[in-house]
């Protein structure tokens, strides 16, 4: 869904850059597409990683006692 998003803000700020090509001053608008672009990646590359980290990270041991303990398991 993140992926995705990303995506969606591309394609609409490159529609809107073309839909106005001629009030652009081309000499301000390149730095800015570039820290736009770099800061939307940054933020999606840091959402995936915690994504990832949670998906990797292990049960608690409290959670695993607590359902040993509701299946009759010490």
């Amino acid at each position: 869904m993140l992926v995705h998003d990303s995506r969606i803000l591309q394609v609409t700020l490159f529609g809107t850059l073309q839909g106005n090509l001629s009030a652009l001053d081309f000499s301000l608008l390149l730095p800015d597409v570039m820290t736009i672009a770099d800061e939307v990646d940054s933020q999606l590359m840091q959402a995936m990683d915690s994504f990832m980290n949670v998906v990797r990270a292990p049960a608690p041991a409290a959670a695993y006692r607590s359902s040993a303990v509701k299946r009759g398991k010490d």
